[in-house]
């Protein structure tokens, strides 16, 4: 595969503008290899873990967790530099999908939700707000139904239709008229057409971190525990404990409700959106990386379940998704990481 057209497909499937003001998703590490025939995926750009994706041949490597957050001069030794140095002369390419894909609406950041099955599902916390654009052009040829189908159908797309005079007018989201304006192009055997479009306030896309539903049926605590363990561990290996045995484990803060019916959750980190969650009626709500104040303030039930766990299986499904997507022009694998927490079972 084409590294222009891989760039383009991920970009659509992960829109760089999903990502947050203060992220960097994206090329961290610009290859030389014009084509890809292996591209790995794993959660963090850790030196093992690209040492095996190295070895494997891998052209192209995307990480959820960025090699920097803000542009490094390679002067200095350190992570960033080693990697520079496993990367360069390899040509391959390394990308980032971090707040990209937390973001990503009904992605694999929201994979939670779905094993859960959870109903009127939302966003917690909007990060951007997208408007929908209006495009006017005039075709150069009247296009069949045959044609039309598979564009009305495109992601992103609102509405289409064409006048008796030829005037095509398409309703889509912003995020989406690249790749509308190039299949336009390809109907019309790139023909020069010239496009008109006009901003709508409404309706607008938004992308959200976090997501809180409703369970088909309220639960006790226990029993809402015992489905969550089997949902959060039936794709990931028991964590080893120190005496060798395995074990898993959460940590929890705040009042247990009498009974558990809204549930909210946020893929990795979240503790920051501990307010949000109950504000919006939440009776627990699922996360990793809580702090010690965000804990004692907390009105409501919180499960730290670790940001290891939680991204983990969803940068697995990503990889499964572009398996798909990608079918033979380019083999897909992912590179399970290691949590860096272990716990020591007491006597």
């Amino acid at each position: 595969m084409n590294i222009d057209k891989l760039l383009s497909r991920i970009r659509f499937l992960v829109s760089e503008a999903f990502a947050a003001d203060w992220d960097n998703s994206g090329i961290q590490i610009a290859g030389t290899r014009a084509e890809v025939k292996k591209i790995a995926l794993a959660l963090d750009p850790a030196p093992a873990r690209m040492d095996e994706c190295l070895a494997w041949g891998a052209d192209f490597v995307l990480t959820h967790h960025p090699l920097y957050f803000k542009p490094k001069a390679p002067n200095a030794n350190g992570p960033h530099m080693d990697m520079l140095r496993r990367f360069i002369p390899a040509g391959a390419w390394l990308y980032a999908a971090h707040t990209s894909l937390d973001c990503r609406p009904d992605g694999p950041a929201f994979w939670l939700g779905r094993e859960l099955k959870l109903e009127n599902r939302a966003g917690v916390e909007v990060n951007h707000s997208f408007p929908v654009r209006e495009l006017f052009f005039q075709a150069p040829s009247r296009f069949t139904e045959r044609e039309a189908r598979p564009l009305a159908e495109m992601t992103g797309i609102h509405a289409l239709s064409q006048t008796a005079a030829g005037e095509v007018r398409v309703v889509a989201d912003e995020s989406a008229l690249p790749d509308i304006r190039e299949q336009f192009r390809a109907v019309f055997a790139d023909k020069p057409i010239e496009y008109y479009t006009r901003r709508l306030e409404s309706p607008a896309t938004t992308v959200s971190f976090g997501e809180i539903g409703d369970l088909p049926e309220p639960m006790t605590y226990e029993d809402f525990a015992r489905r969550l363990e089997t949902v959060l561990f039936k794709n990931q290996p028991a964590m080893a404990a120190v005496s060798g045995k395995t074990s898993v484990a959460w940590s929890e803060c705040g009042p247990r409700p009498e009974s558990i019916r809204r549930v909210a959750y946020c893929t990795g980190s979240g503790g920051s959106l501990i307010p949000e969650t109950f504000a919006a009626g939440a009776d627990v709500y699922i996360c990793g990386d809580v702090k010690h104040h965000a804990a004692m303030d907390s009105p409501g039930l919180v499960l730290d379940v670790s940001h290891f766990l939680l991204e983990e299986e969803m940068v697995r499904l990503f990889a499964q998704e572009l398996q798909k997507d990608f079918g033979r022009e380019a083999e897909v694998r992912f590179f399970p990481g290691e949590n860096p927490f272990r716990f020591r079972l007491l006597a």
